[in-house]
């Protein structure tokens, strides 16, 4: 993962990081932003990792609870589990979610995410963290489901991936590196006492 983290306008952002500007002419320059390199997302079994033989995880059935669910497994450098749905909610999520994660298939566990496509470039996304629960937004779990999403060809980057605690907008290149940008604000201002940064001499 990339943690090269910078603030920039979205109109600078759009001009020189997305491929697809015009797309975010709508968003005031005013907004602040930063813009992470998240790597590169895989769907091969061995690196999520998920048990069976060497293949691509891509919209296999996947039956929990008395449900038949289609999913495509993706690495951001953790496992995800993105099932697509026409009805996502938090009760299915906090439903589904704690099986999934669970499920033999996944030696390590799982993240699972429940997607709704609204457009070609924009998704609905209700997320069950690995080993914490439900969870209100995260940047990897958005980062697999527009992965996904460009992977079965049901949306093209760059995607607005909207949660219940957020909204991020995802580009996925041709080969999966993606890069996430989301909104910046100060929370807190402060001094750093430079014995903090004492190592750097050492």
């Amino acid at each position: 993962m990339d943690f090269r983290l910078f603030l920039a306008s979205v109109k600078l952002y759009a001009s020189e990081v997305l491929s697809a500007p015009n797309s975010l002419r709508s968003w005031a320059v005013t907004w602040r932003a930063v813009f992470v390199g998240m790597g590169q997302g895989s769907f091969h079994s061995e690196k999520i990792p998920v048990t069976g033989p060497p293949r691509e995880v891509i919209n296999e059935l996947f039956q929990v609870l008395g449900e038949n669910l289609r999913v495509t497994a993706v690495t951001i450098g953790n496992p995800h589990c993105v099932a697509f749905m026409n009805k996502i909610s938090r009760a299915l999520v906090e439903k589904l979610g704690p099986t999934i994660e669970r499920h033999t298939r996944f030696p390590n566990r799982t993240n699972v995410q429940l997607a709704q496509v609204v457009d070609r470039n924009h998704l609905r996304l209700e997320i069950w963290e690995r080993g914490a629960g439900y969870t209100l937004a995260s940047g990897s779990s958005s980062c697999a489901a527009a992965c996904a999403a460009v992977r079965l060809g049901l949306c093209d980057s760059p995607i607005t991936v909207e949660m219940p605690g957020g909204t991020l907008i995802i580009q996925v290149a041709a080969d999966f590196t993606v890069t996430m940008l989301g909104p910046a604000t100060r929370v807190a201002e402060g001094d750093l006492d430079g014995e903090c940064l004492s190592w750097q001499t050492r």
